[in-house]
């Protein structure tokens, strides 16, 4: 019996390419959608295996993005979820996986490959387009000085190294002199250019960082009142 899908995407020729693929490949297209709305009302109609949906979908009273996606697994928790999208976000793209997506297809890449990620989706292991999985690498490579010097600002850089010390985002404000919201937005900032979502993946990014340098990333006071990181020397007293 062919495995049954839905197709949503707010482009009418990328969900007839998807279809017409999918068709060749003995699956069953049992519904299709062009906005959220749509999306859900075909959920709720029809029994399905996986869905296929775009990422972005800005028509329809529903929410797309990742309310969508959550609201998918929540009323749908027994089917694959496929997601085309262009993101280059390796932390909204690791935040899909985090959520259950079970495929993410780059739509900038051929579609004759979307049956394969279909099919992982369906028997549910997980596929991502080659674009995708290089991103991810590089984003994984990133665990030296070196590469941290280059993705990231200083100022960037210092806050994770305060923050990898246990100092609060309070704590580390009063000791550069920047206001909480600065702090927090270069802590954001710099977790979203490491492709990392969440406290938990950072501290083990920055583990991994010193685990694998040795340097010592304790913060300290230097004499004009700001903050001072040294690599490889003690603090300063």
């Amino acid at each position: 019996m062919p495995s049954t899908v839905i197709i949503a995407d707010d482009h009418p020729v990328v969900v007839a390419g998807v279809e017409t693929i999918l068709k060749a490949h003995r699956y069953d297209v049992v519904a299709r959608a062009h906005d959220t709305d749509a999306l859900f009302d075909a959920l709720a109609d029809h029994p399905c295996d996986v869905v296929i949906t775009d990422y972005s979908m800005p028509e329809g009273d529903q929410p797309d993005g990742m309310p969508m996606i959550r609201r998918i697994r929540a009323v749908r928790p027994d089917i694959g979820i496929v997601v085309l999208t262009m993101l280059s976000n390796p932390a909204i793209l690791r935040g899909l996986l985090d959520m259950g997506v079970a495929a993410i297809f780059d739509k900038r890449t051929n579609l004759r490959d979307i049956p394969v990620a279909v099919h992982a989706a369906d028997v549910g292991r997980s596929y991502l387009s080659p674009g995708i999985r290089r991103l991810f690498q590089e984003v994984d490579c990133a665990t030296g000085p070196e590469e941290l010097a280059t993705r990231l600002s200083p100022r960037e850089i210092e806050v994770l190294r305060a923050y990898a010390k246990g100092h609060s985002l309070s704590d580390i404000a009063a000791l550069m002199g920047r206001s909480f919201k600065t702090i927090s937005r270069q802590k954001r900032s710099a977790m979203a250019k490491l492709g990392l979502v969440n406290d938990a993946q950072l501290y083990q990014y920055l583990a991994d960082v010193n685990a694998g340098t040795g340097d010592d990333w304790t913060p300290a006071n230097d004499t004009t009142g700001g903050i001072r990181f040294f690599r490889g020397e003690s603090r300063a007293p």
